[in-house]
């Protein structure tokens, strides 16, 4: 196991930080074990310091010595005074329950979710957060129906110590426990009460008591087994990456969990198994089931991720709407790099009949022809550029047919542009066909130009 600190400025190690988010990035099956280390920036206080909870229970017994880590013993219901002790720090600590915000490693455990990247998520936690950003905790019902496993239970409920039946919490359940208290089980007393109106035998350990919904040290978990089986079948579903946030593995449950995971995982040639927590973990224990411990508070190293591979905290949509925008880009780009297109042989014919600007240069030209409506081509060719003298006193240049002061004179109507339903050159379907008549029409327009200039010619007083 290698340690390595989250603002190490040691090249090396930050190669091998860049490396473990790529690995995160790319994983497509993650499993995810959590301690008390992400709820500490929700809003919990913690238990050792001089604002912690431990100290708040002394405040209120201050005849009464109790070890912190006692508070969460079953040794606890062996004395009515210690028991006062575990009522008023289990108040204590649902009341900052309930009030609590979730951390950005409770975001983080909820992207892998939406994503589809979560295989399970293993909590020793009691607060019950992952239920406040849309996950669904517990330790019953179907196996595949739960994304966080409570290991050790949930504050958010009271059980029975008897019928083993759960209630939420009420104020009335507050009251009594704050004052030291345990409240009665309501379907334990409705049984008596039942007997007691039969004339059967009673006895007084038949009405159990409420505590908060929790396992403690030193009591049978009541889900043993079916955990058990639950850890086996995520292992069989072959996991690359195992995340650890914030806890010190200190329980022989959770080690065992640590090691079965760990031992599939690092079958795959990828796989990974990663520590982050703030306080250091023994490397010669974990050695060989631990590849990388990163020294670092949990939120500050998601901070840290987030900046790295952005994209795996955006919602589906926001993905969805980025993809759309890249796609739109390449476009944009591809059309921009492919020339233009030559045009077909069809649409120059087309341009022709409708005396559009051809892609060719070619300037469109008139052809005058007998007929009402006349005829437009393309050709330069075609086209006489200068014309004979008309008279003696004026040299006309004849620039296009339109233009000329014969096309003045002529009897005919003014020309305009071609009707594409009338013109010639529309009926014929080859293009050979379509050239010979637009030299037809040409050679006939030279005809009627050279009568006209013979009868001005005869018109016009000799020298």
């Amino acid at each position: 196991m290698q340690v390595i600190s989250l603002n190490t400025q040691d090249s090396s190690e930050r190669i091998k930080l860049s490396s473990i988010t790529s690995s995160v990035s790319k994983s497509r099956k993650v499993v995810v074990l959590t301690g008390a280390g992400i709820s500490c920036n929700a809003g919990i206080p913690d238990f050792r310091s001089s604002e912690g909870l431990y100290n708040m229970v002394k405040a209120k017994h201050p005849n009464l010595v109790v070890k912190g880590k006692d508070l969460f013993d079953i040794s606890l219901f062996r004395d009515e005074d210690t028991m006062k002790i575990f009522c008023t720090f289990m108040e204590q600590l649902y009341s900052h329950t309930i009030c609590a915000n979730p951390t950005e490693t409770h975001k983080f455990l909820r992207r892998l979710m939406e994503r589809k990247k979560l295989i399970k998520c293993y909590t020793q936690n009691i607060d019950g957060i992952e239920r406040k950003v849309g996950m669904r905790t517990g330790t019953e019902g179907k196996w595949k129906d739960l994304d966080t496993v409570q290991l050790h239970g949930d504050l958010n409920s009271l059980a029975c110590t008897q019928c083993f039946q759960t209630y939420s919490w009420e104020e009335k359940h507050k009251e009594m426990l704050r004052e030291g208290e345990m409240p009665e089980c309501p379907d334990c007393v409705a049984k008596f009460e039942e007997r007691l109106s039969c004339g059967k035998r009673l006895a007084s350990s038949n009405i159990g008591i409420l505590r908060p919904n929790i396992i403690l040290y030193g009591e049978n978990h009541p889900h043993a087994e079916s955990i058990a089986r639950g850890i086996q079948q995520d292992a069989n579903r072959a996991p690359n990456l195992l995340l650890i946030f914030g806890t010190s593995l200190k329980v022989d449950g959770v080690k065992k969990l640590v090691r079965t995971m760990a031992k599939k995982i690092h079958e795959k040639e990828n796989g990974l198994v990663i520590f982050i927590n703030q306080t250091q973990i023994s490397t010669s224990s974990w050695d060989g089931i631990i590849d990388y411990q990163i020294q670092a508070d949990c939120d500050e190293w998601i901070i840290n991720l987030k900046k790295e591979i952005p994209d795996l905290f955006l919602t589906q949509a926001q993905l969805d709407l980025k993809k759309q925008k890249k796609v739109k880009e390449q476009d944009y780009s591809i059309a921009a790099l492919t020339p233009p297109s030559t045009p077909k042989h069809k649409d120059r014919y087309l341009n022709l009949i409708l005396n559009t600007p051809s892609p060719k240069k070619s300037k469109p030209v008139s052809i005058f022809s007998d007929s009402e409506y006349p005829i437009t081509a393309s050709s330069p060719r075609r086209t006489p550029r200068k014309t004979r003298l008309i008279n003696d006193k004026e040299n006309v240049e004849r620039i296009s047919p339109p233009f000329s002061p014969i096309a003045k004179m002529s009897p005919f109507k003014k020309p305009e542009l071609a009707s594409p339903e009338f013109s010639p050159l529309k009926k014929c379907q080859s293009p050979s066909k379509k050239r010979k008549l637009a030299q037809e029409v040409e050679l006939e327009e030279n005809n009627v130009f050279m009568k006209r200039t013979r009868s001005t010619r005869s018109l016009s007083p000799a020298r």
